[in-house]
């Protein structure tokens, strides 16, 4: 009996020391991590701990990798130290006329964000003549490594310099899948997630979205023509509901998405239609100061010129890519494509909505490629949606 006690004693701590070994490697390839990585080195320089001429070079290298994302080519970039200025380094980068600078911006961003390092300040102006210019104040809190002079030289015609249209891309219909969602925000590629409160994975997209850092609309679900036969999914705001109910429930959904750029309607053709229901929607989105983006107007809606009366920021889509998505190729995205930047440069900024598939998914990266935007720069849709004067 006394030896099978010694057995069952012994076999416990074998089990620890076999938990500390895991310990000591994980930990060990941990520090190996910090000590031998860029975003190692950076993580440890927050802390105060580091060579900082070697994260300089750490975070530099990102840049670069952000610039050459956004096709930047390498012999565009002059670098030269500074004395005064408020980084060490600074980096002028010139950009072709028919580049866009919103990506270029949004590439170097979304890289450095990546490896631990930040944007720490960002402004646009005008050079002198007619360019386009973006200064980017980059590295640690407190710690600036790096200043960015993005210049784009002006595209003129007849001597006359006509600026790039600005074109603002709205991603919709996740549903419930998660994974999906989250492999489209990892895409480098600037666009606004629409997502719909209510459902089982409603709260983790809304969380997912705003730590990739995009722009979140409220796609708020609203009552069609034929429901529920036609169901826009959980918390639909029906004609039947007092005011007092939509609003509570619109100010239930704003409290628990976090900040949104835009509330918009999912389906709604007949919600759309009663000043009842969009009059309590309307007073609550005011209240918060969220604009009102109407997707696919029923004939007899009265969203925009209940817009006016109340002094809410309404807007539509120019265009909406929905059919195409669902089709075997990317034939049908490719031409419709072609029309809208056709139509965003006639109009000189639109907003677009693009169900969100695998195909889409697929297509998206190549067809926001610099070369096909040409005369074209993607801007957030808060860039893009008129402000409360142009009502």
């Amino acid at each position: 009996m006394a030896r099978s006690r010694r057995k069952t004693s012994a076999w416990p701590r074998g089990l620890l020391a076999l938990a500390a070994v895991a310990f000591v490697i994980l930990a060990g390839a941990e520090a190996y991590r910090l000590v031998n990585t860029g975003a190692g080195r950076i993580t440890l320089a927050k802390l105060g701990i580091g060579d900082p001429a070697r994260v300089t070079r750490d975070i530099g290298h990102h840049i670069r990798d952000g610039l050459s994302a956004a096709g930047v080519p390498r012999d565009s970039l002059h670098e030269s130290v500074t004395g005064a200025g408020p980084a060490a380094l600074r980096w002028r980068v010139g950009l072709k006329p028919e580049a866009s600078l919103i990506q270029a911006n949004y590439a170097v961003t979304r890289r450095i964000e990546e490896a631990g390092a930040r944007v720490l300040s960002g402004r646009e102006s005008a050079g002198p003549r007619g360019e386009s210019v973006v200064t980017l104040l980059i590295g640690l809190p407190k710690r600036p490594t790096h200043e960015i002079v993005l210049t784009r030289g002006a595209r003129r015609g007849d001597d006359a310099v006509k600026p790039a249209a600005r074109l603002a891309l709205v991603l919709f219909g996740f549903g419930d899948d998660g994974a999906q969602a989250r492999a489209f925000l990892a895409l480098r590629v600037p666009f606004a997630a629409a997502i719909v409160p209510g459902g089982k994975s409603s709260a983790d997209l809304f969380r997912a979205a705003h730590a990739a850092g995009r722009e979140v609309v409220l796609h708020m679900p609203l009552e069609p023509v034929n429901y529920p036969q036609v169901n826009p999914g959980p918390g639909t705001l029906l004609v039947t509901m007092p005011p007092a109910k939509i609003s509570g429930i619109v100010k239930r959904w704003l409290d628990r998405s976090g900040p949104v750029v835009a509330a918009a309607n999912h389906m709604g053709s007949l919600a759309t239609q009663d000043m009842t229901v969009i009059g309590a929607v309307y007073r609550e989105l005011k209240r918060r100061h969220v604009p009102f983006v109407h997707v696919r107007p029923a004939a007899g809606a009265v969203c925009r010129s209940l817009a006016a009366d109340m002094g809410v920021v309404y807007e539509e889509p120019g265009a909406v890519l929905d059919a195409e998505p669902r089709g075997k190729d990317v034939k049908a995205l490719e031409k419709r494509w072609a029309e809208i930047l056709k139509q965003a440069r006639a109009r000189g900024r639109l907003v677009v909505w693009v169900r969100a598939t695998p195909l889409t998914r697929q297509w998206l990266p190549r067809a926001t490629a610099p070369k096909k935007l040409e005369g074209v720069d993607l801007a957030p849709l808060s860039g893009v949606m008129r402000r409360p004067a142009e009502l």
